[in-house]
């Protein structure tokens, strides 16, 4: 009698205990599926183009698949948010996907269509090694070019990627290696050599809590301007997601040396905060704010002044995410006080800007935006405001084929000396694929540069036929 006495006030304890924890699965499990249909359509696709920006990536990892109720109600009572951004303070390097100077067409569309299958059939597969998925792709394209000041020229055009992703339920390690070259095989001579190398990895610690770090290199190979230049770069993030606010702050260092002008190299330190309403919604607001310092090795050779200082912005924007936008877009302003009192500080309004539009299923609209603080050694300057937009137009002509056209504008601003440098690119080519592993192509792109210094003005027009192989 005991015993029956002692399991029912159990029973009876079990049942009230369990009320509120039936409540919050059920809320949950009607969450997931709303914030996973805000989530773009899309596949994670392992064997994506090694030319897609940072932008074009981010926006095709998500997915509107809605999971059974079985695997809903065992997810978080904190809900998971976006693919997050990573933060960058305008103290900080360009992005090398919007600062190479090698044109490149630009990737097909992701499979997130009625034409999935039909485009699967050329999509690489990769290579599986252990938990990783591997994929390699080369290009080699001959092309003419045309440059008003320097003569005509024909040139060899290489460039490879390798990038290896891990499979894993929880936690994820990226790699990705790539570089190209271009060689004059007649009329001026030139070598101009760039290339990238990133690592990045993400700490699952809880369901709503995140650590990440990255380690970056890029070497730029400015034929017109400063010559070879190397960036070193290393982050450490922490991100929370989960009730109505998330935050993500990051830490970073970037490390620049010259080998043209050893006056420009210098070391960047950046600290950045965002808090994001994050409620699932179509639309989520933002605000981020950063400080930051640099210090440079050596004065200066042109003035015999150091251009070290610190500084700090503050921006706020909104992030989009439908079945056919993504992105986000932000705008605020940025200040650096320079060190050397008879140097100007560097200020003025900033901005940024990634989306992603599917008009249709065939056709894709891109757009980035970014603002960052340049450092030079021109006398009297303190440093370049420099800002960059542009836009992409890809159209599919068949599951195999598709033609890509678009524009970029950069406006470069030296602060303290009367000097401004605006450079306008446009863009277009034609891709075919003969099979998952074959890519015919035709690229093109003519360049404008207009400065207000004498001699400053000049076009750049080329035109390249490629050969892709992909694995």
């Amino acid at each position: 009698m005991h015993r029956r006495q002692t399991f029912r006030a159990l029973a009876m304890a079990s049942v009230f205990l369990a009320l509120p924890s039936h409540a919050q699965e059920t809320d949950d499990t009607e969450a997931v599926p709303v914030l996973r249909s805000a989530l773009p359509a899309g596949s994670v696709n392992a064997t994506a183009d090694p030319m897609l920006s940072e932008t074009e990536e981010g926006s095709a990892a998500g997915s509107n698949v809605i999971q059974p109720e079985s695997v809903a109600a065992e997810a978080p009572s904190l809900r998971g948010s976006l693919p997050s951004p990573e933060l960058r303070a305008v103290i900080r390097p360009v992005p090398p996907s919007q600062s190479a100077k090698l044109p490149a067409v630009a990737p097909s569309l992701p499979l997130v269509t009625r034409e999935a299958d039909a485009r699967a059939e050329y999509e690489p597969l990769g290579l599986r090694v252990g938990s990783f998925v591997v994929n390699a792709t080369s290009t080699t394209g001959i092309g003419l070019r045309h440059h008003s000041a320097q003569g005509d020229q024909t040139f060899l055009r290489s460039t490879g990627v390798l990038a290896a992703r891990s499979d894993w339920e929880r936690n994820s390690v990226d790699l990705r290696v790539g570089g190209s070259f271009r060689r004059s095989l007649s009329g001026f001579e030139e070598k101009l050599p760039e290339g990238d190398a990133r690592l990045a990895a993400r700490f699952d610690v809880t369901d709503a809590d995140r650590l990440t770090a990255t380690a970056d290199w890029t070497l730029r190979d400015e034929a017109s301007g400063d010559g070879k230049e190397n960036t070193f770069s290393g982050s450490l993030g922490y991100e929370r997601f989960g009730g109505l606010v998330g935050l993500q702050a990051g830490l970073a260092a970037d490390r620049t040396v010259n080998e043209t002008d050893s006056t420009l190299d210098n070391t960047a330190l950046s600290l950045s905060l965002r808090l994001s309403h994050d409620s699932g919604a179509v639309l989520q607001p933002f605000v981020e704010m950063s400080a930051f310092g640099r210090d440079f090795d050596r004065p200066a050779a042109g003035d015999g002044l150091k251009r070290g200082g610190i500084g700090g912005e503050a921006k706020i924007g909104v992030t989009v995410a439908s079945d056919d936008l993504t992105g986000e877009i932000a705008l605020g302003y940025g200040y650096e006080w320079l060190k050397a009192g008879s140097l100007e500080d560097i200020s003025g309004l900033i901005g940024s800007a990634s989306l992603s539009w599917d008009a249709t299923e065939l056709l894709r609209l891109t757009g980035t935006a970014t603002t960052s603080f340049e450092p030079t050694s021109t006398a009297g300057a303190s440093g370049v405001v420099k800002r960059i937009g542009g836009a992409t137009v890809t159209y599919a002509l068949a599951p195999n084929a598709f033609v890509v056209a678009g524009g970029e504008l950069t406006l470069e601003d030296y602060v303290g000396i009367d000097r401004n440098v605006t450079t306008t690119a446009l863009k277009a080519g034609v891709g075919y694929k003969l099979n998952r592993s074959v890519e015919l192509g035709i690229d093109g792109e003519h360049k404008i540069v207009r400065s207000n210094e004498a001699g400053g003005d000049y076009t750049d027009s080329s035109v390249t036929a490629t050969l892709t192989l992909r694995q």
